[in-house]
């Protein structure tokens, strides 16, 4: 068990005024078994009233309008993760993790993968050793991929960064039939948010980060999850206005004693 103190902050800059901005936020943790959430403060500017609801998934979604004109969007999400991977998320099992998407699906390449999961008997085991073997053979480089690139695609290349390593393991993982589920999130030295993918196995969901080649455990944060990165997408919106934007992302995840 972990106490986790995390600041979240995001800020759109655009390149001339936009207006009549619509948006939907996925940038809340939400409370599972493994992780209870205190103090949760979350602020968006410019200043404007939200709707809070929950997408099909359980994922916390925060809804608002901006109609004066702007040059800027940003928001700031804080609070304390109380983490425990001890806990057991037995949680009910969607069929539909078990099927591919358009961003989740291998076609070739698979082989070496399929190989070392032959080897083994469990469903874990399986998933494990297939994480073991791309994290040696994919490659870190971020700005080779963009959040639309595909399973197939970053494998091809061999590069990516922790969506593409997630969303490889994902095909492959519902290719022999295990149920698997993406989920985006933080975790400590992460100075931007991550993603990892959470398999169905032994009646309970279990997290892999195949980035970092290790089992998910207190030093994590959960803040969505779906069938890929696209049921997870932070920030979703419309404006009217033609500009270009850029993004900055700020994250900071940091342990306290416990009290």
């Amino acid at each position: 068990m972990r106490k986790l103190r995390f600041l979240y902050e995001m800020q759109l800059d655009f390149s001339g005024t936009v207006e009549r901005h619509s948006f939907a936020l996925r940038c809340l943790p939400k409370e599972t078994i493994t992780q209870h959430i205190k103090n949760l403060s979350c602020s968006i500017s410019p200043l404007t009233s939200i709707t809070k609801s929950r997408d099909a998934f359980g994922n916390s979604i925060c809804f608002g309008f901006i109609s004066d004109p702007h040059d800027y969007f940003s928001f700031r999400v804080s609070g304390t993760a109380i983490t425990n991977s001890e806990n057991i998320d037995n949680g009910e099992l969607n069929p539909i993790f078990s099927y591919p998407t358009r961003q989740t699906t291998l076609t070739h390449g698979m082989e070496p993968y399929l190989t070392v999961a032959g080897q083994q008997h469990d469903p874990l085991q399986k998933a494990l050793r297939m994480s073991s073997e791309l994290y040696h053979r994919f490659i870190y480089k971020p700005q080779t991929t963009t959040t639309r690139t595909t399973a197939q695609q970053a494998l091809d290349q061999g590069t990516g960064v922790c969506q593409d390593y997630t969303h490889i393991m994902l095909s492959l993982c519902r290719h022999l039939h295990i149920p698997a589920r993406y989920v985006a999130g933080f975790m400590i030295g992460e100075g931007a948010t991550h993603a990892w993918l959470e398999v169905y196995a032994r009646g309970h969901w279990i997290g892999i980060d195949p980035t970092n080649n290790r089992v998910v455990d207190d030093m994590y944060i959960k803040m969505s999850e779906g069938r890929d990165a696209s049921d997870c997408i932070v920030d979703k919106g419309v404006f009217f206005g033609s500009v270009n934007q850029k993004q900055q992302v700020f994250v900071k995840v940091t342990q306290e004693p416990l009290d």
